[in-house]
């Protein structure tokens, strides 16, 4: 028999994104890049390891394991049967609406619905959720609709029972109270499925975790007006069409940019493609429209829903004159300038690059070298590894540095990665960075606000719970000097006279090439920057990097190629990098290593991994040196961006 169409939970929270999503899941045929992969997402985001921390709140509870909806709901019942009992992942089945409930407490005829989730909240807040208007957040929104859909569920197959609903989430305003709480959980996949486990019985942290009534919200966004239904008529109605598998007409909006029914890469579209599905349907497209570029492909456009719903859509129908550029007086290019030329560009189909030589020379002219290059990777777990810290506090676990000397020497300075299971890393690291920046006093970069960012956290730790380190000034006081306090910093100081320079600003500001496709991120400027520079692909052709080659040029690289071509494009170098985790494809993990999603990506999912004491010493060691690979070539690819310039400007 044909497996029952029921609209879940899950599906009913993918049609709230979009309805026509719903004839394009769970059918192989289709891309979906979400699926690709689930074992990276659940050791990167710790969710997996917050619902199984849940359970630990009520140790009496039954697990409901079947994945089978009707084994599952059998299960479910039969437990029902008792006056109290509390579920883990209860099976709760209404005509062909299905959900299974995290937590299911039931007290007699009275039950509590629990969603666990690993968003973070200000537990002191009593009702989180809604803002000074009574209206529901709309950063909660999603997840007050979750809830709703299996409150909902709940009534309709129970009526006789009264309903009470509830998130049960990360208390961010919490300190863990044991120390290596993470690693009594273990994420693991087994029969195709990823599943986190409690390994020990060693004490948890009761305060972690806190439930918030929800009923109010939930009322309130079944008020609202879904397309002229209600909430309940709109469930009835998504339902009924996914049931039959029919297709929702589309509407398209700046929500299609992020649809993971497309085909990324696949010139040859082995599967359908979703997306271009749509905008055919929609818009009339024939193949060759989606091959030019559109306003999707523009960096931060801001306007792009009133131009889709004008169906201004490619930029050769767009007119320069709505980017309404000028200039904000500071050196480069302004953000509407830039825009304006990036429109320019892509509308004319243009291959080269576009370079501010004039306000490069005039930036480069105050830099004192050698330069500096530095990248770190951290972690923030849901779930803390150390007593004392909080949910999402960040540990700063590894980093490399180079530097380029104005002679166009390139020196792998230093790297190091904190490895030690259940050790608390963010001191040591902030050591062994400032032994390896006062080697000279040139200027720092770093790419994009990340390594700022984490050196003011580090200063908070240090005066949270440092002060009895030996080295707390010297420490704090180094700190200081290359950094810049942000808005909500606690104890703010002067900015230091040593403050890193942001690479990334400068792109903003004084280059562009089409191939950066809409984005910032050093994993798009590299590949571009290496297909643009003759300087680049003159120098590092052949075997021309690597401590063999090029003594103190790289720690961990020999003999290596950088400037490889397929049909006449260098290659991505992060596609010449190994495979890290045997569990990933390496474009999933590349893809997830991207610096937009550093605190919760690919680096923080081989930490968390080195973090399991039981791991076998081999596959800790491959770990290890495919993490110090990609971070080595983070600060190499800001090296060659800077090489680039300086020879756009010596030409």
């Amino acid at each position: 028999m044909p497996k029952p169409r029921y609209l879940t939970k899950s599906r009913f929270t993918l049609a709230n994104e979009c309805p026509t999503k719903l004839f394009y899941t769970g059918k192989k045929e289709y891309a979906n890049t979400k699926n690709e992969d689930d074992f990276l997402q659940a050791l990167a985001e710790s969710g997996i390891v917050v619902g199984e921390l849940a359970k630990c709140y009520y140790p009496d509870g039954h697990d409901v394991k079947p994945l089978d909806y009707e084994a599952a709901l059998s299960e479910t019942n039969k437990l029902l049967e008792h006056d109290n009992v509390v579920i883990f992942e209860a099976a709760i089945k209404y005509q062909n609406l299905f959900c299974r409930v995290d937590v299911l407490v039931k007290e007699g005829d009275q039950f509590h619905l629990i969603e666990v989730k690993a968003k973070s909240v200000d537990g002191s807040k009593a009702n989180p959720f809604q803002g000074r208007k009574g209206n529901v957040l709309a950063a909660w929104k999603p997840y007050v609709l979750d809830v709703a859909f299996q409150r909902h569920v709940l009534n309709s197959a129970f009526p006789e029972h009264s309903v009470r609903a509830s998130l049960m989430l990360v208390d961010k305003s919490q300190a863990c109270t044991v120390n290596g709480l993470l690693t009594n959980f273990k994420i693991q996949k087994e029969d195709g499925r990823t599943q986190c486990i409690r390994i020990n019985d060693e004490p948890f942290c009761q305060k972690l975790l806190t439930i918030k009534a929800v009923d109010e919200a939930i009322d309130q966004v079944c008020t609202e007006d879904y397309d002229g239904k209600t909430f309940e008529e709109n469930i009835q109605w998504l339902s009924e069409q996914y049931a039959k598998d029919v297709k929702i007409q589309p509407s398209i909006g700046k929500h299609c940019k992020a649809c993971e029914f497309r085909c990324k890469g696949d010139a040859n579209h082995q599967k359908k493609d979703g997306f271009r599905e749509c905008w055919t349907e929609v818009l009339g497209w024939k193949d060759q429209d989606f091959e030019r570029p559109t306003i999707f492909d523009l960096y931060n456009f801001r306007n792009q829903e009133a131009y889709i719903d004008q169906r201004d859509i490619l930029l050769d129908e767009i007119d320069a004159a709505a980017f309404n550029a000028q200039d904000d007086g500071a050196p480069g290019r302004s953000a509407s300038q830039m825009q304006e030329i990036r429109y320019t560009y892509l509308r004319d189909g243009r291959k080269e690059a576009f370079v501010d030589h004039e306000g490069l020379a005039n930036v480069m002219r105050d830099w004192k070298y050698p330069l500096n290059m530095i990248d770190f990777e951290t972690a923030m777990p849901a779930v803390p590894l150390h007593q004392g810290m909080r949910p999402y506090q960040n540990l700063a676990f590894q980093f490399s540095h180079h530097t380029l000397h104005e002679d166009g020497q390139v020196v792998h300075e230093a790297e190091y990665l904190h490895d030690e299971p259940g050790s608390f890393p963010s001191f040591d690291f902030l050591r062994k960075l400032k032994e390896s920046l006062e080697k000279n006093d040139g200027t720092i970069f770093r790419y994009a606000d990340h390594e700022n960012t984490i050196i003011c956290h580090i200063i908070e730790q240090l005066d949270a719970f440092g002060a009895e380190e030996p080295d707390y000034e010297v420490l704090r006081r180094f700190a200081c000097a290359i950094s810049q306090p942000g808005k909500n910093t606690p104890n703010p100081w002067e900015t230091g006279e040593r403050d890193m320079i942001d690479l990334r600003q400068l792109v903003a500001r004084h280059y562009f090439h089409p191939m950066m496709k809409g984005s910032q991120s050093i994993k798009y400027v590299l590949p571009a920057v290496l297909n643009d520079s003759k300087f680049l692909q003159a120098k590092y052709s052949g075997e021309s990097y690597g401590y063999d080659v090029q003594p103190g040029s790289s720690k961990n690289f020999t003999r290596q190629t950088w400037i490889q071509y397929v049909g006449g494009t260098v290659v991505d170098p992060y596609q010449l990098l190994p495979d890290v985790l045997d569990e990933v494809d390496k474009e999933r993990w590349n893809e997830l290593w991207g610096d937009e999603i550093r605190a919760g990506g690919a680096a923080m999912a081989a930490y968390l991994r080195l973090q399991q004491p039981d791991l076998p010493e081999e596959y800790r060691q491959k770990v290890i040196k495919g993490l110090l690979k990609y971070c080595e070539l983070d600060t190499l690819a800001m090296v060659m961006i800077v090489e680039a310039w300086r020879n756009y400007n010596m030409c």
